[in-house]
């Protein structure tokens, strides 16, 4: 009995040995899997870490390509094109708009939009704290409404879409006066998140200096081509446009007219009352002039007492028609001792000639109005006089 319970003990320590090494291996195992797990846990976190970093450099690379793009150009309405594409690309957005405060009006104005029906979006304009977009010029906050048919304030709704997200970030340059907005929609509802609210701010702040510079840009060219006493374009700025207006109709084939203006008797004018009620004459002159020409037309001083103005698509008949008028507002306006004149009043005298039918060269045309202008001066002035070309006498109007 003795020696069969030793066997049976001996066996009972293999056993115990090999339960022994079997539970030693599945520890083994144990660990190796933990270590592959926690591997498999850092690689994710790895991941998710470096499909983080890649969004961030993607959208580090797409504000420098912003940057460098927008740095490109100082020209006001390639501004706003380009601002609209990246805007698109960088969000992915379905509708997207930029509005600017208008100096004249005091209101937000649509300077640029995409997605929006045209007619619609450009009639649109709102006051400040008027809509979301309002509401952000007036506060300087960006604003982000996950769903715009439950929010009253939202009448964007004019031109945009009447569901999904909206978001509006202010367009600021340098902690300075907000100049305006920029506006993003997507159809479904909570599309936006907070990390884009950050990368639009980020974009429009570009925008906003890209914005600031092609202003600073624009307003050193104006002065550069106004002139100082009156705040008409200058000669040089006139012969610039008159060269890219003869282009422009000879290759749509269209007329435009060109008004030579001097006024009458303006040294009899100066030697009476001095040079300096001259120069307010000048100064109320221009005045006139603008206040009965289109925005589209040319208006500049070409020296002295003479004016100058393009007329692009009007033709000689109805040239002819704005000279009369600017003639006789010109004659009917009250200057200071127009009286003391010798024909009692302030007159002008207006030469007309028109593209192509008098001249297909630009400086030719002008000349020919020139030509015109000093016939009716010869004739007494307090005239318009009609260039017929340079084979036939003029024709006065009045």
């Amino acid at each position: 009995m003795g020696e069969g319970v030793q066997i049976n003990d001996a066996t009972l320590q293999r056993r115990l040995q090999e339960l022994e090494s079997f539970v030693k291996s599945q520890a083994r195992e144990i660990r190796a899997l933990e270590k592959i797990e926690g591997l498999l846990d850092r690689s994710r976190e790895l991941e998710t870490e470096n499909r983080a970093l890649r969004e961030k450099v993607e959208e580090l690379r797409t504000f420098w390509t912003l940057s460098k793009i927008l740095s490109s150009t100082l020209n006001m309405e390639e501004v706003f094109r380009l601002a609209l594409h990246l805007i698109g690309r960088s969000l992915q957005v379905d509708a997207y708009s930029l509005f600017l405060m208008d100096d004249t009006s005091g209101r937000l104005v649509i300077k640029a939009s995409f997605g929006l029906p045209e007619e619609r979006a450009h009639a649109l304009s709102l006051n400040l704290g008027e809509g979301i977009s309002g509401l952000v010029a007036e506060s300087g906050q960006p604003m982000l409404v996950s769903d715009v048919s439950a929010d009253t304030r939202f009448v964007e709704r004019a031109c945009f879409p009447t569901h999904g997200a909206f978001l509006c970030v202010p367009l600021q340059i340098k902690r300075g006066p907000i100049i305006g907005v920029l506006n993003a929609h997507k159809p479904e509802p909570q599309a936006f998140t907070r990390a884009d609210v950050e990368q639009f701010q980020a974009v429009a702040n570009q925008v906003a200096v890209a914005l600031e510079n092609a202003q600073l840009y624009q307003r050193t060219k104006e002065l550069s081509s106004r002139d100082e006493l009156t705040g008409l374009f200058n000669r040089r700025y006139f012969f610039e446009n008159l060269e890219t207006e003869v282009q422009r109709a000879r290759r749509y084939r269209r007329a435009f007219t060109t008004l030579m203006l001097d006024l009458d008797q303006f040294k009899h004018y100066n030697d009476t009352h001095g040079h300096l009620f001259g120069d307010q004459v000048l100064r109320q002159a221009a005045e006139i002039l603008l206040a009965n020409t289109r925005r589209a037309d040319v208006v500049a001083r070409f020296g002295g007492e003479e004016f100058v103005i393009m007329l692009p698509e009007i033709d000689k008949e109805a040239g002819a028609l704005v000279a009369e008028k600017i003639r006789l507002k010109i004659a009917d306006y009250p200057f200071h001792g127009r009286e003391r004149q010798p024909s009692g009043q302030l007159t002008v005298t207006i030469g007309v000639a028109t593209y192509p039918i008098d001249s297909d060269n630009g400086l030719e045309l002008v000349d020919l109005a020139d030509r015109a202008l000093y016939v009716g001066k010869r004739q007494g002035g307090n005239s318009v006089v009609i260039s017929s070309g340079q084979d036939r006498p003029p024709r006065q109007l009045a």
